[in-house]
């Protein structure tokens, strides 16, 4: 279950999912998906088993309802201690 948070509210802690590193929505940071907690574009938090999907080509992930569905660029998995270079 992919996460969306802005670089002022990742990474995500303390969740029932435990998020590994991210990844860049298509278009980023002029893109329509915005943070869930506040207004700013997000970028995508990802399981290790979305992580491992990513690399093997998957470039859609669902977030924690069927609400909507994200869309990632093929750039590279970001490590969640490089969170400040996003």
């Amino acid at each position: 279950m992919a996460l969306c948070r802005c670089k002022e509210h990742s990474s995500p802690e303390g969740r029932r999912q435990d998020y590994i590193g991210f990844v860049l929505p298509v278009g980023y940071p002029d893109t329509a998906l915005v943070c869930g907690l506040c207004e700013n574009p997000g970028v995508i938090w990802l399981t290790n088993d979305e992580i491992a999907a990513f690399k093997k080509g998957e470039r859609i992930f669902a977030g924690p309802n069927n609400f909507a569905k994200m869309r990632t660029n093929d750039e590279e998995v970001k490590n969640k201690d490089k969170i400040h270079k996003i």
